[in-house]
């Protein structure tokens, strides 16, 4: 079982600006369109918990099949944390999904004009702390898409080993022009086992007993990523 992670920059109008105090004030009501709860969080981190108002549509069939349509309310929710390293202040979101645009919109009413937020990537550079802070670490998941040049082609290829893999002695790679989609590590630390898989999109997927320590440690290095 794996979490999904996404980290964005986040700025506010003035240094003094408190988004937590602003959260803690904004519940849920019967009258508001979205709201803010805080919940227990396994990483040691204040972690909140967003909801918003939704319609879904349900359709009913008739004793002779007509359909008719009928919109229910419902709350989703979305789980994040604010993040402060270095100076910086990052937001936290779990299994984001594709949309954030709900949770980011939100955030900005709270905080007024001048609120800006970027998500972070990893195509220029990765996390380097969670690897020095393990005692063994082996690559077992590797994405690649490359561009074969003389052959006018694209290639996709992903390869997958429990020995763990070597990129620099992956033959078939070296007359491949390609970027990293996709990579996934297995480490251990004191006898315990964490998988963490990085996108280039951003996304990373944590797994294992060592997941609570993983996302700490490459969260220290999120202002690397800015």
């Amino acid at each position: 079982m794996f979490t999904r992670y996404r980290w964005y920059r986040i700025q506010f109008p003035s240094k003094d600006f408190s988004l937590l105090s602003r959260i803690a004030d904004k519940p849920l009501t019967q009258d508001a369109s979205f709201g803010f709860s805080s919940i227990e969080d396994e990483l040691g981190t204040l972690k909140f918990r967003f909801l918003w108002r939704t319609k879904v549509v349900v359709t009913r069939l008739d004793d002779d099949g007509a359909p008719s349509y009928e919109e229910i309310a419902s709350v989703s929710f979305k789980d994040f944390a604010i993040i402060d390293v270095d100076e910086a202040t990052f937001l936290r979101v779990e299994n984001p999904g594709r949309n954030l645009r709900d949770l980011l919109n939100a955030l900005e009413s709270l905080a007024g004009l001048g609120f800006r937020s970027k998500a972070l990537t990893f195509e220029k550079a990765k996390p380097t702390t969670v690897f020095d802070s393990v005692e063994s670490t082996k690559l077992v998941g590797l994405k690649v898409v490359g561009a074969v040049v003389d052959e006018d082609l694209v290639a996709r290829m992903e390869f997958a080993s429990k020995q763990g893999m070597i990129v620099e002695n992956m033959k078939l790679l070296n007359d491949l022009r390609y970027s990293v989609d996709s990579a996934v590590f297995e480490l251990v630390h004191e006898g315990v086992r964490g998988q963490v898989a990085f996108a280039s999109s951003g996304i990373v997927k944590v797994s294992g007993q060592l997941a609570p320590r993983l996302v700490g440690l490459i969260e220290r290095d999120l202002p690397k990523l800015m």
